[in-house]
């Protein structure tokens, strides 16, 4: 009974803890109680019902309020699996063909040097083959956002001709001719297969491009800052290989996307003679056209 009173009048003297513990009002309690907590000093009162909450285990854990739980454990960074922008590139691409594979959606088809091709339109007549001298037109674009196999979508063209786009006018184009020596890589295997008339994108990528490829530029350094541009670009672009920008925007876009891969949209126009591919680059000199009369050009 001694505990009783004493709870009574603990609850009575602490009104936030009878407001924890009993769900309902304390005042009638206290009412009730009035008379037996009148006659106990305060300090003893309080000291029973201590003695009273300690011994029954009335002060439960879970009738106190929590604070915050500790946040997760963080999970530990992924390993990365390429060391390189070039490693990263061919890893995407791989995998990207194993998922098409997997479901059978293979739209596209390869050179002999790997480079991905897809014919946008067919042409007629022959196909061009190595060492024959064709007419182009060209784009050469950066990727964009949603082409998931690198040849879909629209892409954003660094620079082009025929299309009246840069320093040049619609219906230009350029004599070249298939000799492994002229173009870069990717685009001459592109155009072995095509027909006059047919359109064609390829996915060249840097070592198939315009990237030399010599032991100085291996490691390569970018510069953290919008358009990835290269630390000593004119040292590691090829400049020998076709086809090659004419106006100064154009050059300064492609010296800072030459070592990613690009897309490029080839038009074949048709075959041209070898003789009038060496006219128009300055290469061609036939004795008897120069000098009609000289010893054996006489008709």
């Amino acid at each position: 009974m001694a505990y009783l009173g004493a709870l009574a009048a603990f609850l009575c003297l602490s009104p936030m803890a009878g407001a924890l513990l009993l769900p309902t009002r304390v005042e009638p309690a206290c009412r009730t109680h009035a008379r037996a907590t009148d006659r106990l000093p305060r300090r003893l009162a309080l000291a029973h019902a201590a003695s009273f909450f300690a011994a029954s285990g009335a002060l439960r854990a879970d009738a106190l309020v929590k604070g915050s739980a500790p946040p997760p454990k963080l999970e530990k960074p992924k390993e990365r699996k390429c060391k390189n922008l070039d490693e990263c590139e061919a890893l995407a691409a791989q995998r990207e063909a194993e998922r098409e594979a997997e479901a059978g959606e293979l739209t596209f088809e390869r050179t002999a040097g790997g480079d991905r091709i897809r014919d946008l339109k067919a042409g007629s007549g022959r196909e061009a083959k190595a060492g024959d001298a064709v007419a182009i037109r060209y784009r050469v674009m950066r990727l964009g956002t949603k082409a998931r196999d690198g040849l879909s979508g629209e892409g954003q063209t660094i620079f082009s001709l025929g299309f009246g786009e840069d320093d040049d006018k619609e219906g230009d184009v350029l004599p070249v001719s298939l000799d492994a020596e002229t173009l870069v890589p990717g685009i001459e295997a592109a155009l072995v297969g095509m027909r006059p008339g047919g359109r064609r994108r390829v996915l060249v990528r840097p070592e198939r491009g315009w990237k030399d490829q010599s032991a100085s530029c291996a490691g390569i350094v970018f510069k953290a800052d919008i358009g990835a541009a290269v630390e000593n670009e004119a040292a590691c672009l090829n400049k020998t290989k076709l086809p090659l920008p004419r106006s100064y925007g154009a050059k300064q876009r492609f010296a800072r996307r030459f070592d990613e891969s690009l897309l490029v949209e080839l038009d074949l126009i048709d075959f041209v003679s070898k003789s009038s591919l060496l006219k128009k680059t300055g290469q061609y000199y036939d004795r008897c056209e120069q000098n009609p009369f000289a010893d054996g050009c006489s008709s």
